[in-house]
């Protein structure tokens, strides 16, 4: 499992940002010779904005994708510093560890701050 989850952690949109910002350099230019000879560029301008917008949401992912393994490594550290196995409640971990716990009819669903869920049955 934790190399499953290291290797979806591990992929990077950067080879997809570099084909928009190669794109976008090439509409630029078109844009300005079209500018420059004034005819129309809305279309230009349009595919433009939507690149931009493609490749704000690759680099949020990718910010997004390093914090969940940043978490994920400080858990790992913090659970490799037990020096014993929990066996009790114990609310400073539980505030560490947890995000969210919701409660259903026959099983609770816990949230971990590292973004992992898992269900325990009642």
């Amino acid at each position: 499992m934790r190399m499953a989850v290291e290797m979806a952690l591990a992929q990077s949109n950067g080879p997809r940002v570099a084909e928009i910002d190669a794109r976008l350099e090439a509409l630029q230019k078109e844009l300005l010779k079209k500018a420059n000879a004034k005819q129309g560029f809305d279309e230009l301008a349009d595919e433009i904005e939507d690149l931009r917008t493609d490749k704000e949401a690759l680099l949020l992912e990718d910010a997004n994708r390093q914090g969940v393994k940043q978490r994920l490594d400080e858990l790992e550290a913090f659970l490799e510093e037990q020096q014993e196995p929990v066996t009790d409640y114990d609310e400073g971990l539980v505030r560490r560890l947890i995000e969210r716990i919701t409660v259903y009819d026959g099983y609770l669903a816990f949230e971990f701050k590292s973004g992992l869920e898992t269900e325990v049955q009642m």
